[in-house]
C-alpha cells in the first residue's frame, strides 16, 4: 500500500500588523498624490495597489465591522493627508518644471493597470452588454472635459451659509469621482474651477504668513462633503461589483482608458481648462525629459502590471 508522500504546500507568512499599517499609508500616500494631479485617478491606483474591493468594503462596511475597517482606513488617510500637505507642494513643483516627466510617470501606471483589469472581465464571456457599457463610461469621462469647461477660478475668500452648501455637494461630487477608476476628482474641481483655490488652501496649512484658520475652515467643509460622497459612492460600487461584477469592471476599464486620454489631454493640451497647442506647453522641454519621461512611463507601467499581477 503506497503512501502519499505529497508535501503540502506552505501557507504564506502573514505579515505583522505594524507593516501592514505602515503599507496602507504608502498606499494612501500614492493615491493622494495621484489626486492632486487633474485627469490621474486615485481609484484608479488603488486598484493597481491592489486594495481597491478592500476599500469599498472597509467603507461599506464600517459600522458593521468597525475594528477591523477602521485598521484598513485610518492609515490610509494618514497617507492621503500627508500626500495632500506635502506632495501638494512637490507635485506643483514637478508639474511646473518637469511636466513632461510627470504626466509620462504617472500616464504609465494608468495604462499598467488594464491588464489586471482585462483579466477581471476575462473569466467569462464577452457579451455586448459589457463592451456597451464600457463604450459608455469611456464616453462620460471624456465629455465631462467638454460639458463643464469653467471660465477662470471660484472664490474661497468668504465663507457663507450658501457656499457651504455648495462646497459640501461638490465635495460629495468630488469623492465620487475619487472612488470611481478613472475618473479624476482634480480633474472635476477643475471643470467646475475649485482646483487651484482649494489647493492653495491645502498649500496655506504649510505655507508661512498664510491664513491657516480660513484655511483650514474652508478645508473642513469640504472634507466633510468628501467623507458623504465616499461613504455612498462605496454603498453603490460594493451592490454593482457583488450583482453585476462582470459588467461594473468592464465600466470600470471604460473610465480607465478615458483617464489615460483625459491625463494627456488636461495637461499637454489645456491650460486652466482652455484648449492650446501642445507646443505652447511643451516648447521648452529638454531632450533629456522626454527620454526620462518615455523611460518613466514604461517603469511605472511595468511596475503596475506586476503589482496588478500579484
Amino acid at each position: 500500500m503506497s503512501q502519499d508522500t505529497t508535501v503540502p504546500a506552505k501557507e504564506p507568512k502573514k505579515r505583522p500588523k505594524w507593516l501592514e499599517f505602515i503599507i496602507y499609508i504608502v498606499d494612501g500616500f500614492i493615491m493622494g498624490l495621484a489626486n492632486v494631479i487633474p485627469g490621474v485617478s486615485g481609484g484608479t491606483l488603488a486598484l493597481i495597489l491592489g486594495v481597491y474591493e478592500k476599500l469599498i468594503n472597509s467603507i461599506s462596511n464600517l459600522f458593521k465591522k468597525f475594528g477591523k475597517s477602521i485598521f484598513f482606513l485610518l492609515p490610509l488617510i494618514i497617507g492621503v493627508i500627508l500626500a495632500f500637505l506635502g506632495g501638494s507642494h512637490a507635485i506643483t513643483y514637478c508639474l511646473d518644471n518637469f511636466l513632461f516627466a510627470t504626466i509620462m510617470l504617472f500616464f504609465g501606471a494608468v495604462i499598467g493597470g488594464l491588464p489586471m483589469l482585462f483579466k477581471k472581465v476575462k473569466t467569462e464571456k464577452t457579451r455586448p452588454s459589457g463592451i456597451i457599457i464600457c463604450l459608455i463610461t469611456f464616453a462620460i469621462t471624456i465629455g465631462l472635459l467638454f460639458l463643464f469647461q469653467h471660465q477662470g477660478s471660484a472664490d474661497v475668500s468668504h465663507i457663507t451659509f450658501g457656499k457651504v452648501i455648495l462646497w459640501l455637494i461638490l465635495g460629495a461630487v468630488a469623492a465620487a469621482t475619487m472612488v470611481i477608476p478613472g475618473v479624476s476628482g482634480s480633474a472635476f474641481l477643475m471643470t467646475v474651477g475649485y482646483y487651484y483655490p482649494v489647493m492653495n488652501c491645502v498649500k496655506g496649512l504649510t505655507t508661512a504668513g498664510a491664513d491657516k484658520g480660513h484655511d483650514a475652515a474652508v478645508l473642513v467643509i469640504w472634507a466633510v462633503g468628501i467623507l458623504l460622497g465616499i461613504f455612498f459612492i462605496s454603498k453603490l460600487i460594493k451592490v454593482l461589483l457583488e450583482k453585476y461584477e462582470t459588467n461594473t469592471y468592464w465600466g470600470i476599464i471604460g473610465f480607465v482608458i478615458g483617464s489615460a486620454i483625459l491625463i494627456i489631454l488636461q495637461n499637454f493640451f489645456m491650460v486652466d481648462m482652455h484648449w492650446t497647442s501642445i507646443g505652447t506647453i511643451l516648447g521648452g522641454t529638454s531632450v533629456v525629459e522626454y527620454i526620462v519621461g518615455v523611460v518613466l512611463a514604461v517603469l511605472a507601467f511595468l511596475g503596475a502590471y506586476k503589482l496588478g499581477d500579484k
